[in-house]
């Protein structure tokens, strides 16, 4: 099929989210860190690590995207503060990035304590409850004593004096070196890590999980993997291209779906064994290091559990507004495992 104009190019929805297991078991975690905040007196925090592609910056930002700014008579309220860390930053770069996104007109005069003041009027002002900080391995691109023992002063402080849950987020052994190298600072937060997804023989409920989090996305992108080859043998072979990382899932399966789209000879939506292994090639064999395992070379081991993936039941949900999300900004709506987003 030739593509002679933008128009021709098929395209493939965007605006969907799946919420697997684990993703929900981390935004309770969250929430628990936030409500033991308020009962103890005292910042509970959380580091979150992961893989790069592990899904971590997608989960924290849908968290935050549940508590939206609002405005009121005394100003802008943000439940849930977020901000990206830039690269490369200095502490003193990130303070002042951080009041840009709170909106000081003078974000960058003043010290690095004079800012960290800004910070905490800002915090206690937008009535701030938690403050996410991602990719916060940025801060530590310097890999020396010095810069790691600069930047978890700084956080402490911060944490300190705002007395505001701080989630922060980065690649796997980055945000836990910082916490190391501070006792008051590591004795504030939990260490959590987002995991790949297993794909355990002997542990039917890891293929089980894998499977809904693929059928979620069948179900987004509005097509289906190909009924020709064993359900269990395909799963098992985008585990093996895609190591279980979810970054590499979705990007398997979004290409995978253009080229399905565009293969002139498939008018059902239909994603082949040649659709996966064409973007497999493209795409995701230099970042594995990996064989194509779409060849049909894989064999299944022996002594495999029996799956009935048809009876696992799929929930398609819309998220409330804009005004039921101020409404419930203290208690998130019920989460099901696929939220799909209208379009702004």
């Amino acid at each position: 099929m030739n593509y002679q104009t933008k128009n021709d190019f098929p395209e493939i929805p965007k605006n969907f989210l799946i919420r697997y297991p684990r993703f929900n078991e981390l935004h309770q975690l969250i929430r628990a860190c936030q409500h033991d905040s308020l009962l103890a007196g005292e910042p509970s925090c959380l580091a979150l690590e992961g893989l790069p592609g592990a899904g971590k910056s997608t989960l924290v930002q849908a968290y935050a995207r549940t508590f939206p700014r609002y405005e009121t008579e005394n100003g802008t309220k943000i439940p849930v503060f977020y901000m990206h860390t830039p690269s490369p930053v200095t502490v003193k770069g990130m303070a002042e990035s951080m009041l840009t996104a709170l909106g000081d007109p003078a974000a960058g005069r003043g010290t690095t304590v004079m800012m960290n003041h800004r910070i905490v009027n800002f915090f206690e002002k937008c009535e701030i409850k938690l403050a996410i900080l991602d990719d916060f391995h940025h801060l530590t691109n310097t890999n020396t004593v010095h810069n790691f023992t600069l930047v978890s002063d700084w956080l402490k402080s911060l944490i300190k004096e705002t007395r505001v849950t701080f989630l922060v987020v980065g690649i796997e052994g980055s945000v836990e070196a910082i916490l190391k190298t501070n006792k008051q600072l590591n004795r504030l937060f939990i260490l959590e890590k987002l995991e790949p997804f297993q794909f355990d023989f002997n542990k039917v409920n890891t293929i089980e999980e894998f499977h809904l989090f693929v059928a979620y996305f069948e179900l987004g992108l509005s097509v289906k993997l190909t009924s020709e080859i064993d359900r269990l043998q395909l799963l098992f072979e985008i585990h093996q291209a895609t190591l279980g990382v979810v970054g590499y899932i979705v990007q398997l399966l979004r290409q995978a779906t253009l080229n399905a789209l565009r293969d002139g000879d498939n008018d059902e939506n239909t994603i082949k064994r040649e659709h996966l292994a064409n973007a497999f090639r493209k795409w995701i064999a230099r970042k594995t290091n990996a064989d194509n395992p779409f060849s049909g070379k894989i064999i299944l081991p022996s002594n495999i559990p029996i799956i009935d993936f048809k009876a696992k039941k799929l929930m398609v949900t819309d998220p409330p507004d804009s005004v039921n999300n101020r409404m419930n900004r203290r208690v998130p709506p019920k989460e099901n495992p696929l939220q799909v987003f209208r379009a702004n």
